[in-house]
């Protein structure tokens, strides 16, 4: 079947149709500095809840009243179920600066609270979007929400607590260290799909993500460097698409990018498909056409990653191509 549910039949940077966007993925390419040693391999069965950048710590002198860890990464990162388990409660409908607590005291923003076997529980914090209800039985690594800043947060991260019993807490990232994972950093068990990418990054993603905003109507030099005017750039497009502002190409702003594309479309979209086709092994002329031999390397592409070979890019082509 395939990705996309009608013809396209336009040319150009504009593209009228219905996709679905659906699966999305992780941020890459971001560190944590001063993790714990972790086993050499994870223990099977547990996962990491996300991944990005460690900022505040459980119980700092600075803040002893901090009972998990934060991770932070761009708005809409992946949020996973660190073990399997029974939802116990979540909460939405909570916004930036919302100062009311949730299902658990002091805690602010939409959330979700998991009891996993031998008494154990998980808090998930902050969060953009829930993707699961009350009484829901997840697997370990299944995705269960989206990054945000809800509640009392500056800016887009997840908090993390672990508990056993419930309300008694302990130290996350020591936990899941001595179950050979490294907090933010060890890919989560069900992680695919989008980088995250900021200011600094020097590669073909970022040559892509310039074709890309050019194709939705953004100023922006395609030189390959995401710098101060690329982030000036993504800043634009994130405010005129009433997406969270920060600069960052994450996977919600992925996916506000991206158009589906087809045989007969032209312009800077097709230009950062070719870059990107390019970039896992075709050997294109980056002219913006997207002629035969386009289609025949996205068939090609898509059959060497078991994709429906249909020479259609809707949603799931792209992320696997970036």
């Amino acid at each position: 079947m395939s990705e996309n549910d009608r013809p396209i039949g336009t040319s150009g940077s504009a593209v009228s149709r219905r996709a679905v966007f659906t699966a999305l993925g992780v941020g890459i390419g971001i560190g944590a500095v001063g993790l714990p040693t972790a086993a050499s391999a994870a223990t099977p069965g547990w996962s990491n809840p996300t991944l990005g950048t460690l900022t505040s710590g459980y119980k700092t002198p600075s803040r002893p009243d901090h009972a998990g860890w934060d991770i932070a990464n761009s708005q809409g990162t992946p949020v996973y179920a660190i073990a399997a388990g029974t939802v116990r409660d979540i909460r939405t409908g909570s916004y930036p600066g919302d100062p009311t607590s949730g299902p658990l005291p002091g805690r602010t923003g939409n959330s979700v609270h998991i009891d996993h076997a031998d008494s154990y529980f998980s808090y998930y914090g902050h969060l953009h979007r829930v993707l699961v209800s009350d009484g829901q039985r997840v697997l370990a690594g299944q995705l269960i929400g989206l990054m945000g800043t809800t509640g009392n947060s500056t800016g887009p991260h997840l908090h993390f607590e672990v508990h056993r019993p419930r309300l008694t807490t302990t130290d996350p990232r020591t936990f899941l260290a001595n179950r050979g994972i490294s907090l933010g950093s060890t890919a989560p068990l069900g992680s695919t799909g989008w980088p995250s990418v900021s200011q600094g990054t020097t590669s073909w993603v970022a040559r892509v993500i310039q074709y890309l905003l050019r194709g939705r109507g953004i100023s922006v030099v395609v030189d390959g460097y995401f710098g101060s005017g690329t982030t000036t750039s993504v800043r634009t497009f994130q405010s005129s698409k009433g997406l969270y502002v920060d600069g960052v190409v994450g996977p919600i702003t992925w996916t506000a990018l991206i158009l589906p594309l087809q045989q007969g479309n032209s312009g800077d979209l097709v230009r950062g498909l070719q870059v990107a086709l390019n970039a896992r092994g075709a050997s294109l002329t980056v002219d913006g056409a997207f002629g035969s031999v386009t289609a025949t390397a996205v068939r090609n592409f898509q059959s060497s990653r078991g994709l429906a070979a249909d020479g259609v890019v809707g949603p799931v082509t792209w992320s696997t191509l970036i």
